[in-house]
Order: structure tokens, then sequence, then C-alpha cells
């Protein structure tokens, strides 16, 4: 009973001394829990202020960002609007190309800067865009040369491709190839380029700042010279047909073969002559955009239309479970293009392919498929039903250069590899059949 009093005294005395005993004690404890609520309310309105202030950077960045992807589609459109002129006018351009600088006394202004001259290199290429026009050849869905690739063998088969992989764009694949070649500008080629092509318009919409695959080609080539001739016409009056009957993006296979296009402008990542740098006069600093004219080179080019199958997909409701047989459908349409597109370059004798991710951009398609569809086609060939089939275009070309966006580039060896290593091992326990 004492010990229960003294613990009843205790607690009374320590509630008289957390309660102020006098008036001022009173006010100072009221002047702390305002200065405690005042505290509070200037640290809530700061962090209010700093998002505010954050989301306020976040804004102005995402519109200095979309300024600048303006600025580089006006700068593109320029270039392609000149590119236009030169292919549709009298085929002459001046290509500037800075001599080396000599760090001389003489040589340096009064800024300290050196200056070195510039020779300007006339080209005139209108009889090879003539020769191009005249050389294209139309190959439409039905065309029995492409549509029977199983049958045809090579007439002189070459030993296994040598297989490289690039981060490049198409082009700077393109004159690395014709460069390591040796070859001075001349009316032929024997390599070839695979456009993923648009199948509307030629050049899709390079004219207006486009930068797709198809569109760089055309706003630094005379490609679109030999699609907008005649005998292409009927390409874009087909996909048309087609698109109309089954608007499902399911493209049919009919392609333009493009010979001896002129590649006379510089891709933005291509520094293949790095003792010649091009001159930049473009506004944006270390925003390379390319454009500059240069010493020109010839390709050939096949335009192909890649499945869409991002509008395949959107068109049909697909039920759950039942996915596998929508992605099987694209698989088997694109193996069939891609065949065709690889017999095509071996009608028309092309040695060398810059190939890539074929319609891997806008239109979605998988990066491992079609990097598997390639290594069936062109080297590891398939097991089907316990047989094995050989790689029908293992022997008909030299060298082929996969030029794949850094973005999709490791995925896209990753799954060509293992599609290697996959028939490797099915190919150890499958009896090949007779021809």
């Amino acid at each position: 009973m004492a010990k229960q009093r003294t613990r009843t005294r205790r607690r009374q005395r320590g509630r008289r001394a957390s309660t102020p005993s006098t008036p001022m004690d009173q006010f100072k404890a009221k002047q702390v829990v305002a200065a405690e609520a005042k505290r509070q309310t200037m640290k809530k309105r700061k962090a209010k202020s700093n998002a505010k202030a954050t989301q306020q950077d976040g804004q102005s960045s995402a519109l200095l960002v979309q300024a600048a992807r303006r600025a580089r589609r006006e700068r593109w459109a320029q270039i392609a609007e000149e590119t236009r002129q030169v292919v549709l006018g009298d085929g002459k351009y001046v290509e500037e190309r800075r001599a080396p600088s000599v760090p001389s006394a003489v040589a340096q202004s009064s800024q300290g800067q050196v200056f070195s001259s510039v020779t300007h290199i006339h080209h005139d290429i209108s009889a090879s865009i003539l020769l191009s026009r005249q050389g294209t050849v139309f190959y439409p869905h039905y065309s029995p040369d492409l549509a029977e690739w199983k049958k045809y063998l090579p007439a002189m088969p070459h030993p296994p491709a040598t297989i490289r992989f690039i981060s490049n764009s198409t082009l700077t694949a393109a004159r690395q190839l014709a460069a390591a070649r040796g070859q001075p500008y001349a009316q032929s080629t024997d390599i070839g380029v695979l456009s993923f092509a648009s199948p509307k318009r030629s050049g899709g919409g390079y004219l207006h700042g486009g930068d797709e695959q198809e569109e760089t080609i055309a706003r630094l080539s005379t490609l679109v010279a030999s699609l907008d001739a005649p005998v292409a016409k009927d390409f874009y009056k087909e996909h048309r047909n087609f698109r109309s009957s089954d608007g499902s993006g399911l493209h049919d296979h009919s392609m333009v073969y493009s010979p001896s296009v002129v590649v006379f402008r510089r891709d933005a990542d291509d520094t293949t002559f790095t003792d010649h740098a091009p001159i930049f006069d473009l506004p944006g600093g270390n925003d390379d955009l390319g454009g500059e004219f240069i010493s020109p080179y010839v390709i050939n080019v096949l335009s192909a239309v890649p499945v869409n199958a991002a509008a395949v997909r959107a068109k049909h409701d697909i039920e759950p479970g039942k996915e596998n047989l929508f992605e099987d459908g694209i698989r088997s349409v694109m193996k069939e293009r891609m065949a065709r597109a690889l017999r095509a370059f071996e009608l028309t004798g092309n040695k060398i392919l810059v190939l890539g991710a074929f319609g891997c951009g806008t239109c979605e398609n998988k990066v491992e498929m079609v990097a598997e569809i390639w290594a069936e086609l062109l080297v590891c060939g398939e097991t089907v039903n316990d047989v094995r089939y050989e790689a029908r275009f293992k022997n008909s070309f030299e060298q082929i250069v996969f030029a794949v966006p850094r973005k999709m580039s490791d995925s896209f060896q990753k799954a060509f590899s293992n599609r290697e290593l996959i028939e490797r091992v099915n190919g150890a326990m499958s009896p090949v059949p007779n021809a």
C-alpha cells in the first residue's frame, strides 16, 4: 500500500512539473508550440515549391527535347529536298573537302584559330541516275523467279559466307564495304542492300524529315530516281490492292530492284575517311545530322516491305492462349518475304549483302524472330519433324554484314547465335533428306 501511494505522488509531481505553473511559463510554452507549427508549415511550403520547380524543370527539358527533335527533322527535310533537286535535276553537285591544317604562324588568325583550304570537287552522276532508272526491275507478288526459291541452287556455289555484325547504319556499312574493296566510282557493283520499304510512296516520308531506314537511304542517295521509274509504279499499286483487300498489315511479296544507286551524301555515323573529314556547317554543336556531300559510290538496293506486325495485332482480337497462332503466322510470312529477298539478290549477281533487323522498327516485328530467320536461311538451316534441312542460301554469297541499330544489336546477335547453336545440336541427331 505504501509503495502504491509513493508511485501516485510521483505521477502527480510529474504532471505538475510538465504543466506551466506561472503565466510566464504558459506563454513560453505557447511560443514553443507556435514555433514548431510555423516550422512544419514552412517545411511543407518548401517541399511543395521544390516539387513545382522539379515539375517545371521536367517540362522545360521535354520542351527542349521536342525543339531539338523538330530542328533535326527540319534539317533532314532540307537535305532531302536538296537531294531531290540533284536527282531530278542535272545530277551535278560539289563536294567540299577540307585540306589538312597547317599550324603555322602565317595560317593563324589573331584569335589563334588555324585555317585550312577547302577543295571543291565537282561530280556529275547524271549517267548513273539514268542507268539506274532504266535498269529497275519489278518483281510482282506472283513472280515464279522468287516464289520458287526452294527449288533452285546457286549455279556457282561459294564457300559459306562470312558473317559480321556492326552497330552502324546501313549506308555506313555499305560505304565501308565499298572502300575495303577498293572500288572507285563505277557504273556497277556487287554490293546489295536491303531497304525496308514503305508500301505507300517512294522514300516513305523522307521529304518530311523522316529518319527510318528507307528514308535515310532516300535522303542520301539517288534511290527515288529508280522508285519513281514507270516500272516501279506497279509496286505501289500492288501494295494498295493488297492493303485494301486484307488491311491487316500482311503486305504482299512484291519487290523492286534498283541497280547502281549512287550514294553521294554522308550518313550521321559515317567516319569512313577520317583523314578527309567533312565540313560541318550545321547548327547544334555535337548533334551530327550527316548530309554533307561525299565522293560517290554505288550500291544495288532491293526494296521490300516487311510485315506490319503492329497492324496485324491491332486488327485481330487475339484470345488468351492463341497468341502463338498469330505470331507463327507473322513469322511464316516474314520468312517467305526474306527468302524471296535473298533469291532476288542471288538472281542479280550480288555477292556482298548489307541486311539488318528487317521490320523491327515501327512495324514492331520481334528482333529475335528476324535474327533467327536470317540464321536459318543463311547459316544453319532448320529441323522439321526430325528431318534436317540445310540453309538454302548458305553458299550463295561471299559476305553478309548485319547493320543493326545499337539498341537492338545485342539482342539480334544473341538470337542469331542461339539459333545456330540449337541447329548444331539438332543436326547431330537428325538425318539430312536427299535432294
